[in-house]
């Protein structure tokens, strides 16, 4: 993804249309999210945790089989967070307005506390870890716990009448994280909200070497009554082999719920035993789809925390000549010579980002083809229903500029007590042009629904309502903000398609406006001839009165491909 393009999205200089692409290909993308930080000039940047995987429906019971032997009760908690993977995650509200409004200072910490190395699995079984009594914690940081790899810390500093302890550590080559507790000066616990806190991380060898020296990459998030603060290692070390013996997690706040002042710790971490316990399985498999699309699957990388897949991704020559002629043949090959006098790109620029992304679907299948995770990275992910342990918080992607190839690591609960396993390809996502278009006549629109169908989708819009003002609504069962037209609608896709966007609203002078799709609501299935149905919402921004009529347009949309057929045996120890 281009620089320009996510400078003007921290602007706010981009329509919907274009922020919601940025947002859906930074969410995976460790380079974009590195180049998102650095592009705030002097401020040192952090982001917020995004939304964290529920459970799987079956964990209950594997986690309690896989103890049973254990001389002690153990008690998993199976309830749910209420966060929907089946939406996307918000970039804009949950991590980029945090990036632009808290300034990361450093100047005059003081009250350091230096002590010695936390983690070891020096206690196996500590199932009483809050990693493990958390509903927040994944499967993997569950896992992690039982075996012994997260260690009580305990370990606190106290400013402004602020105490902030650090309670647990969990680190193996895929992640560090940390638990921390904030308490004020009646030991009351101070609740975790984005935009009252302030800090900088750093990540260091024994050396002092500083392995991570842009400062980013650090996730913060809510966990129970506390914070949680994680580090994907697999965005600063490609194998187990180079993650050091020792490192050192430091972190300074400067700003505790609006309190200013300097708490700051030094956490050795000794990551030998976790290294030593690392497997990892060479693959090395190739596929080309029908499409054109090339996967290869390198390798799994299992450690206590984790299973990570890691996939190489690209397409052949004959799909990337067919793009190149279609961008020449549509006008879409826009991008100015002359330097720019403004950041939004180009619609040709937005027409090829669009086109150029491309997600996955696949499956892992036991020895009798039982999934026992699932990767799905349509929009909607109930659609299919194969998503299972994923640990998405330590999975990423990285790009090479405006090339269409791809590193993927994907991770999973940990493949253990298994000796084959099978992946499974099971879709493949490619977006595409669409040409769908509405006429509508509004003050008919008020009076009865109005039926259109064209380009092989079926929409019945039945509501416009006009908003006035500036503050957040509830309107027709959705909320919005601003100035603008909002119009209710139900709709069924073309056959195989999954995801629309790129909308756009013209009125009958012309005027065209900026149009967003609601998804906090909108309730995607699939009907009996497996067409996906769903009911939602059209944001019209800046439509100040009603008009007319309107010309509702859509320009992209995600077409699912199940016509692959691709399984790879992978031998493991069990």
């Amino acid at each position: 993804m281009k620089s320009n393009q996510l400078k003007a999205y921290l602007s706010d200089d981009l329509p919907h249309s274009e922020s919601l692409l940025v947002e859906r290909h930074v969410e995976e993308c460790s380079y974009c999210q590195s180049e998102l930080e650095k592009i705030g000039g002097e401020l040192r940047e952090i982001r917020v945790l995004g939304d964290i995987p529920p459970l799987p429906d079956a964990f209950t019971e594997e986690v309690a089989n896989k103890l049973a032997h254990l001389p002690f009760p153990f008690q998993a908690q199976d309830e749910r967070m209420q966060v929907a993977l089946n939406k996307p995650i918000n970039w804009k509200k949950r991590s980029m307005d945090i990036m632009k409004k808290t300034a990361i200072t450093v100047a005059g910490l003081a009250a350091a506390v230096t002590f010695g190395t936390m983690v070891s699995p020096t206690f196996a079984n500590y199932v009483n870890s809050l990693f493990n009594t958390v509903n927040q914690a994944d499967g993997g940081m569950k896992n992690a716990a039982a075996e012994g790899y997260v260690q009580e810390v305990g370990k606190k500093v106290t400013d402004k009448g602020i105490t902030v302890t650090v309670k647990e550590v969990l680190a193996d080559p895929t992640r560090i994280a940390l638990i921390f507790e904030m308490v004020d000066k009646d030991g009351k616990k101070l609740d975790f909200k984005a935009g009252e806190y302030g800090g900088e991380f750093t990540l260091t060898d024994n050396a002092g070497k500083d392995l991570n020296p842009e400062g980013d990459g650090w996730r913060w998030g809510k966990y129970g009554d506390y914070m949680l603060i994680s580090k994907n290692l697999r965005d600063v070390f490609d194998s187990a082999e180079k993650v050091p013996d020792e490192l050192t997690v430091g972190f300074a706040f400067n700003k505790i719920r609006g309190t200013e002042g300097s708490w700051k710790l030094d956490i050795p971490i000794d990551m030998k035993k976790a290294k030593e316990v690392a497997k990892t399985i060479e693959i090395n498999q190739e596929y080309t789809s029908p499409q054109g699309v090339v996967i290869k699957l390198d390798n799994i990388m299992t450690v206590p925390s984790a299973s990570l897949l890691s996939l190489e991704t690209h397409w052949n020559e004959q799909r990337n000549k067919e793009y190149w002629k279609l961008i020449e043949e549509k006008g879409w090959n826009d991008a100015p010579e002359e330097p720019r006098k403004e950041m939004r790109l180009t619609p040709g620029e937005i027409m090829q980002d669009f086109l150029t992304s491309y997600n996955l679907a696949y499956e892992i299948l036991d020895e009798k083809g039982k999934r026992i995770a699932g990767r799905d990275d349509t929009f909607f992910k109930t659609l299919n229903g194969i998503e299972k342990n994923s640990v998405h918080s330590i999975s990423s992607g990285r790009g090479e500029g405006d090339s269409q190839t791809m590193e993927w690591w994907h991770g999973f609960t940990p493949f253990t007590g298994y000796e084959k396993l099978t992946f499974k390809l099971h879709s493949i996502y490619l977006n595409e042009p669409a040409s769908f278009e509405a006429k509508i006549a509004l003050d008919e629109l008020n009076k009865q629904p109005v039926t259109v169908e064209n380009s092989g989708s079926t929409f019945t819009f039945s509501k416009f309502h006009l908003k006035t003002t500036e503050e957040e609504e509830k309107i027709g069962g959705y909320k919005s903000e601003g100035k603008g037209g909002i119009i209710e609608f139900e709709a069924t896709l073309p056959k195989d398609i999954v995801y629309i966007t790129d909308w756009k609203a013209k009125d009958e002078a012309g005027n065209v406006y900026s149009v967003s799709m609601d998804h906090s609501d909108g309730e995607y299935i699939r009907g009996k001839d497996g067409r996906v149905q769903f009911k939602s919402a059209l944001f019209i921004d800046g439509l100040e009165k009603q008009p007319k009529e309107l010309t509702i347009s859509y320009g992209i949309q995600e077409h699912q491909y199940r016509d692959v057929n691709w399984e790879v045996p992978i031998q493991l120890d069990k």
